[in-house]
């Protein structure tokens, strides 16, 4: 027979039948088991830029070069230079609306999961096992107050990843198409360049300077119709956030203050808890 010592000593007396002590024997005792670290909140994915937008400038500046050199020779410098510059100074990084628009995806996700386990911790754990006030009130809480604001954030990250998206789409088609007018436009300029100094060769280095011009015109105005587009947009978005704004703060402003998105305090009130929490299977009378 064997008797512990003391609680956690590890130390075991040995007995007889008679209850007389005959020896002791000590046991390691068993090692703590540290307790499980908590779940890190979730965060956000760290993407790099792949560097397209850099190689694409690094290629296309000496297509620039070729070309202004060109169009300076054809008498048509000072004009085919400044759509030149305007053409190539509204390029833009697509990597950082792509970004903005994963960024967006990953809060819409976020709130769903958020919203599911708010939905499913009521419906789950209260509603199968409690009624009485206080659960009436807690579904109207979740069901009509918070279950509506996650549904609005939501559709605020849609539209928001949907907006950031077309203008990835829209920025990448207008780096590729400046580009493939120099990639495209530059041996033909070069060549005419390089004979320009007999009077044939002059004129046709000078009508496809024209047609250059021409073409870099309408890549001016496709990117002014795309700004101007997606101003209207994110002007709509704007509008819809002041929307949502006046369900989060008094009179919309937050210099004003959040509003009380709390629970009324009586639902735990201790003097309460037989009327407001009724255990399911109870009879009420």
């Amino acid at each position: 027979m064997t008797t512990p010592s003391q609680p956690g000593s590890g130390k075991f007396f040995l007995a007889d039948s008679h209850g007389r002590v005959t020896g002791s024997v000590n046991v390691p005792a068993k090692p703590a088991v540290p307790p499980k670290p908590a779940t890190p909140p979730p965060t956000p994915a760290v993407r790099t830029d792949p560097g397209w937008f850099k190689r694409l400038i690094t290629n296309l500046n000496p297509l620039r070069q070729n070309n202004r050199t060109a169009m300076a020779m054809s008498g048509l410098g000072v004009a085919a230079l400044a759509l030149d510059v305007a053409a190539t100074l509204n390029l833009g990084n697509p990597f950082l609306f792509y970004d903005r628009r994963e960024q967006w995806k990953d809060m819409g996700s976020l709130l769903s999961g958020n919203r599911a386990d708010l939905w499913r911790s009521y419906f789950d754990v209260i509603s199968p096992n409690w009624k009485g006030q206080a659960v009436e009130t807690l579904q109207q809480y979740v069901r009509f107050n918070i279950n509506g604001l996650y549904s609005e954030l939501g559709k605020m990250t849609g539209e928001m990843s949907g907006t950031m998206h077309r203008q990835f789409k829209e920025v990448g088609e207008y780096d590729l198409s400046v580009f493939g007018l120099y990639a495209t436009s530059a041996p033909i300029l070069r060549t005419l360049a390089s004979a320009s100094f007999h009077p044939v060769g002059r004129v046709a280095l000078m009508t496809q300077a024209g047609i250059f011009m021409s073409a870099l015109g309408n890549l001016v105005k496709q990117f002014a119709d795309v700004y101007y587009t997606y101003e209207g947009d994110l002007n709509t978005i704007e509008l819809k956030l002041n929307e949502l704004r006046g369900a989060f703060y008094k009179s919309g402003n937050p210099d004003l203050g959040p509003r009380s998105l709390n629970l009324t305090p009586s639902i735990e009130d201790p003097a309460l808890v037989s009327q407001n929490w009724i255990p399911f299977t109870k009879e009420t009378s």
